[in-house]
């Protein structure tokens, strides 16, 4: 037993490594509008945790200092207002996040977009290119 080398985690795990990437055909600019964008950044402000009790503080100073509205005129308060309030807590706070600042910044309209891209030696296709294959085209059905 004592020439066996032990059973357990690498030394050097996987998780250790660089994850490589590039893209590899297709790159192009698609530039969005910004009702699009602004819908889209909205929807990542509503889903990510450290941007909740921002969210809910804002709902509640519109709130207080509209103590007379209703909800719904409230809630459509809270998101026309929400967006410079919370890049004014953020660009005044040091200690903040990397994740909160650069949600705060101001947004892009124009979009990198490839048909594929190689991550770590693997290739990857969007759906549309992947659909250009002559492995879809072939007219062979699996069952």
């Amino acid at each position: 037993m004592s020439k066996e080398k032990s059973i357990g985690v690498p030394k050097k795990c996987w998780h250790s490594r660089r994850l490589i990437s590039k893209s590899s055909k297709g790159v192009h600019v698609i530039s969005k509008s910004s009702e699009e964008v602004m819908q889209e950044h909205w929807y990542i402000l509503n889903n990510t945790d450290e941007v909740l009790p921002y969210s809910v503080a804002h709902k509640d100073i519109v709130k207080y200092n509209n103590p007379r509205q209703s909800e719904k005129w409230l809630l459509i308060e809270h998101n026309k207002t929400f967006m410079p309030w919370f890049k004014k807590q953020i660009m005044n706070d040091p200690s903040i996040s990397r994740t909160l600042t650069w949600l705060a910044n101001s947004l892009k309209f124009d979009v990198l977009c490839c048909s594929s891209y190689e991550v770590n030696s693997y290739l990857f296709y969007t759906k549309s290119e992947d659909d250009k294959s002559k492995m879809h085209n072939s007219g062979v059905t699996l069952e």
